[in-house]
């Protein structure tokens, strides 16, 4: 009896190691990155509330604090200048102090160069594409050109075709985002992005957006084609988040199991902005630096999308 009894007793006491061991796993699915955008260097006079000489400063502080935490990535979501290609020179070495080293979506003032210049800017950067994808342990992070049908960035025929063509629809139909500081995902970039989004679905991986401009809630200074998109994403249960910048003050919105998370821009007023993402198997949890706010917010895990 006292054996059986022992039986007993080892036998729960294996369970509850295995079960531990369960958890560990599950724990140790705790992806860790770094958020900025829009530090908008230029050395010229700060405007109303841009202080564009600072957000050197700003970076220096970003890179000590950052570089203390061990992250899995870094991101930042566009605007690395204001307008002067010679800025690049000021930012790039402080980007290159980041580690792990800074993954670049790319803005509408990247472009905004002597005309001469344009098409040096991603190569300027390091970018060979704008539009790419990085996996992490069970999350994708697809980076999005934003700047794909634009009026500062280089543009094919084509573009300008497809781009002349989105704005002609965006007046008729009064919407406020026809901007021209704005931009657009032309129809080949979407098409690679569906394919993408197909397959992380089957693979069921989770995915996080990145683009410059906000696609949700619908203002201003969203992406050209935001509703086109916004449905887009909707029909894939793997899209999780959509993190941006583009707009300074930020902004957030939820939409049908997906979180539209618009952080703040480095460059605007004298403080700070800049975010510790961690995410887990149940939330995504935001640590505002400086301006920044911090936010918790939950997984949906429901695949059946409208």
């Amino acid at each position: 009896m006292a054996m059986k009894y022992r039986q007993w007793l080892w036998v729960l006491f294996s369970l509850g190691l295995l079960a531990n061991e369960t958890v560990t796993g599950q724990d140790q699915e705790r992806i860790r990155i770094g958020i900025l955008t829009d530090c908008q260097y230029c050395n010229c006079q700060s405007g109303e509330t841009r202080y564009y000489p600072l957000s050197l400063k700003k970076l220096d502080s970003c890179v000590a604090d950052l570089n203390s935490l061990r992250l899995d990535a870094i991101f930042h979501l566009g605007d690395m200048i204001d307008h002067d290609f010679s800025s690049y020179d000021s930012v790039i070495p402080r980007f290159r102090k980041f580690s792990p080293s800074v993954n670049l979506v790319v803005g509408n003032h990247d472009f905004a160069v002597a005309r001469r210049l344009k098409g040096s800017v991603l190569g300027k950067i390091g970018l060979k594409e704008a539009n790419y994808t990085i996996q992490i342990g069970s999350w994708q992070f697809i980076v999005l050109n934003g700047d794909d049908l634009s009026f500062v960035a280089p543009q094919s025929r084509e573009k300008k075709s497809e781009r002349d063509s989105l704005i002609a629809d965006l007046v008729s139909l009064l919407h406020t985002n026809m901007m021209p500081w704005n931009g657009g995902i032309g129809k080949q970039q979407l098409i690679w992005l569906e394919r993408l989004l197909t397959e992380t679905d089957s693979l069921k991986r989770k995915v996080v957006i990145l683009c410059h401009f906000p696609v949700f809630p619908f203002t201003w200074y969203d992406l050209w084609n935001d509703h086109e998109l916004v449905d887009l994403l909707t029909k894939h249960p793997s899209v999780k988040a959509y993190f941006n910048g583009h707009h300074h003050p930020g902004n957030y919105g939820y939409f049908n199991g997906i979180h539209y998370v618009n952080f703040k821009g480095m460059v605007e007023t004298s403080a700070n902005s800049y975010a510790i993402v961690t995410l887990t198997t149940d939330s995504i949890l935001i640590e505002g630096r400086g301006r920044e706010v911090s936010r918790r917010l939950p997984i949906s895990h429901d695949n059946n999308r409208k």
